[in-house]
């Protein structure tokens, strides 16, 4: 699996989770960093979404540009999304149907990434492989999505105190290359956490009505920029179950990579 594809998966389903939190909105603790009266009601209104959207689905466009290379990736797929609760895990998909290097043409590439609650599953279907990674044990509930708390250092989280203690946030008025009817959120990571983010700064743009992001903009550490668009998005509708599965195919090279001894995921 290349982490260039699988920070930005997990990128796309972060972006959407950031609003599915809990139902109650947290404000920052006393002793979190300041943040404006403005950036916080943002935040605010990202975490209390999480009341509204137990199940999110979006077509999505990805393109990165690699510019230590002057290059470009560009990926078409979807995502869908299941917020667990006390019975159930979280859940959630991504799968890249197209790829474009580069000027080059579009191509068929189809990659899964599956996290079914306990194992992230990363199909890659041109070359037959499918990548099993243990995230939890069996039987064990996670945040797979949450700043500082899952397996993955995510941009941001569920919870607005989690995004002022790891990122300085800033708004904006709207510009005229803004999408339509969107918010501008940046944020940029603190000194003390910079290491453990894989991202520098990110850009969200974020729906004023459904308060869901319809665009997001990442600068890596390697100076990538990666850039998501979400389109088509639908709530709370019924996700199929199968969804979440990843059928083994006969012919496939399957690998699996287990929790250690002490529960953190092999390398």
């Amino acid at each position: 699996m290349t982490r260039k594809l699988q920070t930005v998966a997990l990128l796309v389903v972060a972006g959407l989770a950031a609003s599915s939190g809990p139902a109650q909105t947290s404000a920052p603790a006393a002793t979190a960093p300041a943040v404006g009266a403005a950036e916080l009601r943002i935040l605010q209104d990202l975490e209390a979404a999480g009341e509204k959207y137990r199940t999110i689905r979006a077509d999505i466009d990805y393109r990165v540009d690699i510019r230590t290379l002057g290059d470009s990736e560009e990926r078409t797929g979807w995502v869908a999304y299941d917020k667990g609760d006390a019975k159930a895990p979280t859940r959630f998909r991504v799968t890249f149907d197209t790829l474009r290097q580069g000027a080059g043409k579009k191509i068929a590439s189809q990659v899964d990434y599956v996290f079914d609650g306990e194992w992230l599953h990363v199909a890659k279907h041109k070359i037959k492989n499918l990548t099993l990674y243990q995230l939890a044990a069996k039987g064990q509930q996670i945040e797979p999505l949450r700043i500082g708390r899952g397996p993955f250092p995510l941009p941001f989280g569920q919870k607005a105190d989690d995004v002022v203690k790891h990122f300085t946030v800033a708004t904006r008025e709207p510009l005229s290359t803004d999408p339509k009817d969107t918010i501008y959120l940046r944020l940029i990571a603190r000194p003390e956490h910079a290491r453990d983010l894989p991202m520098e700064r990110i850009e969200l743009w974020i729906d004023r009505a459904t308060h869901l992001p319809v665009q997001i903009r990442s600068r890596e550490k390697s100076k990538n920029v990666t850039t998501v668009v979400f389109k088509d998005t639908k709530t709370n509708a019924a996700v199929a179950a199968d969804v979440f599965d990843v059928p083994r195919r006969i012919g496939w090279e399957t690998v699996r990579q287990p929790l250690e001894p002490a529960g953190k995921p092999a390398p």
